[in-house]
């Protein structure tokens, strides 16, 4: 009988001076749904690459069902039934469901001529047939962009169990879905585990972590810090044994009646622009002193919103700053009326990734007093400047002269924010502000928006966290196809906003 379905043994791997993985040993039983956690940077991504026959590691070796393997690439982890559901999903938007589905694996007849074509008919009965057998229903003619996220997720996996896989991947599935649709997700995964699939649940949510997992192995700086049953651990434990023996500090919440509007939004539209979400006709207000939570399934609107704030979009209606009218204004000027912005993608939009903490910290303010003339740059107030602006968040850095890319993503994310409040703007718009920092950085980060909202700004918050939102926000918009579908308090029950982040034709 097998005992590990899936395993590595003391496995080792090293890139230059950085020790990725460092004598990391894991079994994961058959029909095991097994998650593991960790921090940014502990060493998950590497591991999964060698299970997944990726990367090769410098010592130790993987196991599947018992047997010693050695990849020389991720086909030969494939054929032994090894799959992985990417964050980022591997779907063609252009093809149908269907042809996604058995694109580079087609059934194929001989017709006249001895001429081979592919049998949609059989990929059709298969496709059904996989659904069918998972408890869940697909259109299998619907072109793969314009599906669901949830769908797009499902027939990834179905996808993978056609080719034989009996080990799934899953590398943060709940990222961008509904609450309804995580539990969704959850009861799809608990059959295929019942029907003998055998499952590794990478996640960052603990709750979501004891909710589904049978067992736990937490990875931090390269090693094993921990490893058990579910049912003999607590999500306090867990997160102790990832951020090192110490959970991270949570501030309290303080929620007070905010004074008169910062930010008025009015009949706020604006058109698809290379397949991007139309807006509709989008009004509401964000006070001062308030968090404004804007919960949503990834892809309806929340991006585009966000831009035509900032003045990054072309849009229609109203927009006001303090009672001044911005409509028309870009977003250097809009910035110069008081508008901090925080993009969903720091890397690209956030940061000069290859440029220095310094320039990056002080970016936006080069041009005014105290380090500019309006001739000179003055190197020394630059310095004094973005040495200010580092403390106030307490940056981890070496130099001020090294690339901003050196740093983690926690810190980079505190040197977007140090900039962008340096000049306590009114209000500050908020994407994404946690995705791909770990547990000590979510803390700091919180705590930097939970002090800005309490000295009087007004915030307006993105986030696909919904334990996020509802721990920072004074209430909740919900945004589904380009409309705002309804509002309800931070505290309200969280199918109620599941339920309105899948409404179609929402506030039609």
């Amino acid at each position: 009988m097998t005992t590990i379905a899936l395993g590595a043994s003391d496995i080792w791997k090293s890139y230059g001076a950085v020790q990725a993985n460092r004598g990391i040993s894991l079994a994961v039983a058959p029909a095991e749904i097994h998650a593991i956690v960790g921090e940014n940077g502990a060493g998950k991504s590497t591991l999964m690459r060698v299970l997944q026959g990726i990367e090769t590691p410098d010592r130790g070796h993987v196991t599947v069902m018992d047997r010693q393997m050695a990849f020389s690439g991720p086909a030969e982890a494939l054929a032994c039934g090894i799959g992985m559901v990417h964050q980022e999903f591997m779907l063609a938007p252009d093809l149908s469901l269907l042809e996604n589905l058995v694109l580079g694996d087609e059934p194929v007849k001989v017709g006249r001529g001895a001429f081979a074509r592919i049998d949609w008919a059989v990929a059709e009965a298969q496709g059904r047939e996989l659904a069918q057998r998972i408890g869940i229903h697909v259109d299998w003619h619907r072109r793969a962009g314009s599906a669901p996220v949830h769908i797009q997720q499902f027939v990834e996996i179905i996808r993978l169990l056609r080719r034989g896989t009996r080990i799934l991947i899953l590398d943060e599935p709940t990222a961008v879905l509904a609450p309804q649709q995580v539990a969704e997700l959850f009861d799809l995964l608990r059959r295929i585990r019942d029907d003998g699939t055998t499952i590794l649940f990478i996640s960052h949510k603990i709750r979501e972590v004891m909710a589904l997992a049978d067992r736990v192995t937490v990875i931090r700086q390269g090693q094993v810090a921990f490893a058990a049953a579910l049912s003999e651990t607590s999500g306090d434990e867990i997160a102790s044994h990832i951020v090192d023996g110490g959970a991270p500090a949570a501030a309290g919440i303080t929620r007070g009646t905010p004074p008169a509007p910062v930010l008025e939004v009015a009949d706020l539209s604006a058109p698809s622009v290379e397949k991007s979400h139309p807006l509709h006709a989008l009004s509401f207000t964000v006070h001062a002193g308030e968090i404004v939570g804007l919960a949503g399934v990834a892809g309806n609107g929340q991006v585009e919103l966000m831009e035509a704030l900032f003045g990054l979009r072309p849009a229609s209606g109203s927009v006001r700053l303090k009672g001044a009218e911005l409509t028309g204004l870009g977003a250097d000027r809009r910035r110069a009326a008081g508008i901090g912005y925080i993009s969903a993608d720091r890397r690209h939009e956030g940061l000069a990734i290859e440029a220095s903490i310094a320039d990056n910290t002080i970016a936006g303010s080069q041009r005014a007093r105290p380090i500019s003339n309006g001739l000179w740059l003055g190197r020394g107030a630059l310095r004094r400047v973005a040495l200010e602006r580092l403390e106030r968040l307490v940056v981890k850095y070496g130099t001020l002269r090294d690339p901003v890319g050196s740093l983690s993503g926690g810190n980079q994310q505190r040197i977007v924010f140090a900039r962008e409040i340096a000049g306590a703007p009114p209000l500050l718009l908020v994407s994404q502000p946690t995705r791909g920092v770990d547990l000590n950085g979510i803390a700091a980060i919180h705590s930097i928006l939970r002090s800005f909202r309490d000295a009087g700004g007004g915030v307006l918050l993105v986030s696909e966290e919904l334990d996020e939102l509802q721990d920072l926000s004074d209430r909740i918009l919900v945004m589904a196809e380009g409309r705002i579908a309804g509002e309800l308090g931070a505290d309200a029950d969280r199918k109620e906003i599941g339920r309105l982040m899948v409404m179609e034709g929402a506030g039609a």
